[in-house]
This record gives structure tokens, sequence and C-alpha cells, in this order.
């Protein structure tokens, strides 16, 4: 990954969205995972602090834990991120106008 910090506010709108899409729920990530340094690699990561609000719903536990892992190594890019987050209000009004 890029420089973590530097897309910060992308990553926390990115796992938002997938909170979104997977549940169909908006919950606050505020506190719920920091950016750290990996001990061994030295290199920039993110690391849960999952509060009790999400510990309490495994689901969500374990879609977070697996995107932020993803994007902890690179699997995830920035740019699929962006395109993920740009794209969404395009994919919202297509189903709306579909129910329509």
């Amino acid at each position: 990954m890029e420089n973590l910090l530097a897309n910060k506010d992308l990553i926390n709108n990115y796992l938002k969205l997938v909170i979104k899409l997977q549940f169909n729920t908006e919950i606050d990530l505020k506190g719920e995972y920091t950016f750290t340094e990996n001990l061994v690699s030295k290199k920039p990561i993110i690391a849960t602090t999952f509060s009790e609000r999400v510990l309490s719903s495994p689901d969500i536990k374990t879609v977070l834990t697996s995107v932020i892992t993803e994007i902890n190594i690179g699997v995830c890019t920035t740019e699929q991120m962006r395109k993920a987050v740009q794209d969404y209000p395009e994919a919202d009004s297509r189903e709306m106008q579909e129910i329509v």
C-alpha cells in the first residue's frame, strides 16, 4: 500500500462503504482502527482497535478485519478504493432507477 496516512480519509470512506454495501447500515468507525508501524517490517499498517460495538457484531468484525488485512498487504490498492468510493453514488442511482 502506498502511504496509508496520506490516504486516511479515503480508507475511512472505503471501509464505511464496504459496511454499507455488505450490511445496508452505516457505522461510525472513529476509534475502531489506528495507523501504526509493523514491528518487524517497519511498514505502516492499519491496526484494529475494535470497540464493543464492532466486537458484538461478528459479521461486521469479520468483514472489517478482512478488508483491513487486504489494505495492509496491498491486495486492495488506493486506486481500487478511490474507484469504489467514486462509483458508489452511480451504483446507488442505478438501483433507484431500476426500482422505479
